[in-house]
């Protein structure tokens, strides 16, 4: 262990600690309203620098101090290089066209649709025109490209959007920013599958028979349709999730949390730990039945009154 301390090797780094510093400063700056930043699509962007920075720090930096400043210079580099190309410079990323979204198959007997964004805003709604499936406006940033899929086969109609490309993070006002709405009077199997960003989905109105959303990085809002029987999952993966339940629907949800908490407003019957039974679903025996989970963040349960 002495010879150890004597050749440098057991020598603490500077890049670690940097690293900690860097993210305080940057949080400080943000809250004081000086930079405007949004961290999880940054973070989502920038992680592999900070394994490059620790690995070259384990590598060289714990030999000798040199080799300390010399790993904890790259990385700083590395990182304020990133931060101004992703998030801090407005104009560095170009931003993509409005395009216009719009899928009419006329009217069908029931539909599978199918969203998957990599970064950005998505915001979901319903509309009452039986003949459109899908319509709204998606704006990208970067080098993305929109992709559409649809068929209508048997009285189905199965439609996919999505992009292609790298997508843009980093600034608000310079994301991508996905609005859509989506027909409330066919019977729908939604699968919604997010990347890094934040998403605010409105089903109150929609006719449910199947609810799938994975979410990867970023803050997200559900609102459950007021009625039907359906099942399915929402799975979290960073960020906090809301999942706000009328209170005419009659729910069971299974949640599970992996380092977070759940808090949900008094509102439900708790049947064990991990299982929420919503006040309407105690009289009724026709239940929607949800999987609720996130990998980190809180979990959000809330009652909201119904029209």
């Amino acid at each position: 262990m002495k010879e150890q301390r004597r050749n440098g090797f057991g020598r603490s780094g500077f890049v670690g600690p940097f690293i900690l510093v860097g993210i305080g400063i940057l949080f400080l700056l943000n809250n004081l309203g000086i930079i405007d930043l949004n961290f999880w699509r940054l973070a989502s962007t920038l992680w592999p620098v900070v394994l490059i920075g620790m690995g070259l720090d384990m590598l060289i930096g714990r030999r000798s101090a040199m080799g300390s400043l010399i790993a904890l210079i790259f990385t700083a580099i590395l990182l304020v290089g990133g931060v101004f190309f992703v998030g801090v410079s407005p104009g560095f990323t170009p931003r993509g066209e409005v395009t216009t979204i719009r899928y009419a198959p006329g009217a069908v007997d029931e539909a599978k649709i199918r969203i998957s964004t990599s970064t950005g805003r998505l915001m979901l709604d319903s509309h009452g025109d039986r003949d459109v499936l899908v319509e709204g406006t998606v704006r990208l940033a970067g080098n993305e490209e929109i992709v559409e899929e649809r068929s209508v086969e048997q009285g189905k109609a199965t439609y996919h959007l999505g992009s292609d490309g790298i997508g843009a993070v980093g600034v608000a006002g310079n994301d991508s920013v996905w609005e859509l709405r989506i027909n409330d009077e066919t019977p729908t199997q939604l699968d919604i599958n997010t990347g890094a960003g934040e998403a605010e989905l409105h089903l109150e109105r929609m006719r449910l028979t199947e609810l799938n959303v994975d979410l990867g990085v970023g803050a997200a809002t559900i609102i459950l349709p007021r009625t039907g029987v359906f099942d399915g999952e929402i799975s979290g993966g960073i960020g906090k999730l809301v999942v706000r339940v009328p209170e005419s629907l009659a729910v069971r949800l299974q949640v599970d949390t992996g380092i977070g908490q759940v808090q949900t407003d008094g509102q439900f019957i708790t049947a064990d730990n991990n299982t929420y039974l919503s006040k309407a679903g105690t009289a009724s025996s026709a239940l929607a039945t949800l999987k609720v989970s996130s990998g980190i963040g809180q979990i959000v349960i809330e009652s909201v009154a119904g029209e």
